[in-house]
Order: C-alpha cells, then structure tokens, then sequence
C-alpha cells in the first residue's frame, strides 16, 4: 500500500476531515477510532538499531513508504495503522537517525538513504575516517618495519 501526494479535491469525503502532510492528503472520518494509531507502536521498532537492522536489510534509496511496508508485512493491519507507522517514521524516527548521521532522510521527497556501515563506525568514533595524524602514524611505521626487514635481509645476505 502506498500513499500517493495529491492535491486536495473536492470528491474527498463530506463530512472527513483532510491533513496534508508533506504534500499527502489523509481524509479521516472524525468519527473514526484512533485506537489503532497506538498499534502502529507493535510495527515500529523500540530502538534504532532494529531499525537500522530493518534498513539494512533493503536496497536503499527507498520511500517511507516502504519501509512502513516492510515493518508492517507480513500483516495486513487498517489503513489507520498504515497511516499511523508512516507518521512515526516520518515525523520522528527518520529525522532522528538523519540527525545522528545513520540515514540520510529527505523529508520533502520521503526518501532514506542508509549510510554504509563504515561511516557509522566513524560516526561512532567520532571521526570521518582515520584522520591524518594516524594515517601518517601508520605510514612511519610501516617504513620502519620494512626498513628493519631490509637491514635483516642484508644482514643475512652478508652472512651467508
């Protein structure tokens, strides 16, 4: 199921109430239950990396759409509580791992891009990489090893 941007019509329910968010129009009767906008909590993980772990496991770049399909399938739960998972993930869960740097999240255009597991590292380790200094600490020592090595084979070429 996949919501698609329009623009508000006049063929939309009568006595529905329309919100627009992010350019998708939702008409909603008043009269409607929202009990099941709380179920959408049993489809969307408790923590970030169950949620990084569920992106990990599609092809990214991908719609929010998307992925609220596939936190909710196999089930097949209300409109409601489709609505209410792309909500969540919309409004609060991928901003926030946008803001920490796991996911790039374009909120006009409703995609998500994971980042490589490589950069989250450095994320983590609050760098972009290794970094200068030790890339340079590295190279001296690789030079000194291999000048040792060289000293050792001339020493043993000399000897024998």
């Amino acid at each position: 199921m996949f919501a698609t941007p329009s623009e508000p019509s006049e063929d939309g329910p009568d006595d529905a109430e329309a919100e627009t968010v992010s350019g998708v129009t939702i008409y909603r009767d008043p009269s409607t239950d929202l009990s099941n906008a709380d179920s959408a909590t049993e489809f969307v993980p408790d923590s970030n990396t169950e949620l990084l772990s569920v992106l990990d496991g599609m092809e990214t770049p991908v719609t929010v759409d998307e992925v609220a399909d596939e936190l909710i399938h196999p089930a097949r739960p209300s409109v409601e509580t489709w609505a209410a998972v792309h909500e969540q993930l919309h409004q609060y869960r991928l901003p926030e791992l946008d803001a920490t740097g796991h996911v790039e999240f374009d909120a006009e255009q409703g995609i998500v891009e994971r980042r490589t597991v490589r950069s989250d590292a450095a994320n983590r380790n609050g760098s972009n990489g290794l970094g200068l200094r030790r890339l340079v600490r590295l190279a001296g020592l690789t030079a000194l090893v291999t000048s040792g090595l060289a000293v050792a084979l001339l020493a043993v070429v000399l000897l024998v």
